[in-house]
């Protein structure tokens, strides 16, 4: 739902897309393509390539290029997953995972995702949303910010699964027991 609600807000930032770009892009046929259509206009916008040519084909530099297949990658190997797990969880897919015309079993569902995994994924769909937002607004800041914006999006990926929220909750455990014990220190005096 927050991959949504944040390529809504990109779409219709005054600075970014025209009438004609957003109903395009609201036009494609799933949020993954809407997500693909508005990476390919800014793209095409920014480095002024023609609607008739591909990204590859144009004079833009191999940076430029190399940095749309990195965005289009995160779109299908992070934000993709995503999307289909959320849509599974709504469809009521909690014990088994259906197929898409919802006719038969393909199997369990996975298991439910702790507070970090959730967490993260948040992370990287606001990184990546980030990414595709700046882009469309301001090119020379596309170029300044798409380092450090990928690079928070790599690190979280690492520890996506959230396979360290026994140490978390160790960790929200200890401070909560020791302002416990800072409470009845200062009740005691």
């Amino acid at each position: 739902m927050i991959a949504e609600a944040r390529l809504r807000k990109i779409t219709h930032d005054p600075q970014g897309f025209n009438e004609r770009e957003r109903k395009l892009i609201a036009g494609s046929k799933s949020q993954i393509d809407r997500w693909k259509s508005a990476v390919d206009f800014a793209f095409r916008r920014q480095y002024a390539i023609p609607m008739h040519l591909e990204l590859q084909d144009s004079s833009v530099d191999s940076v430029v290029i190399s940095r749309y297949g990195i965005i289009v990658e995160m779109l299908d190997g992070d934000l993709k997953p995503i999307i289909e797990g959320r849509n599974k969880i709504a469809h009521g897919q909690w014990v088994w995972e259906l197929n898409n015309l919802e006719t038969q079993f393909k199997g369990r569902a996975a298991d439910p995702m702790n507070y970090l995994a959730i967490s993260r994924r948040g992370e990287i769909i606001d990184n990546l949303a980030e990414i595709v937002h700046v882009l469309i607004v301001s090119e020379p800041a596309f170029q300044r910010e798409f380092d450090r914006l990928y690079g928070k999006i790599s690190s979280t990926r690492c520890v996506i699964d959230g396979n360290d929220y026994p140490q978390f909750e160790a960790k929200i455990r200890n401070s909560g027991q020791q302002r416990i014990r800072s409470t009845m220190k200062g009740e005691k005096r």
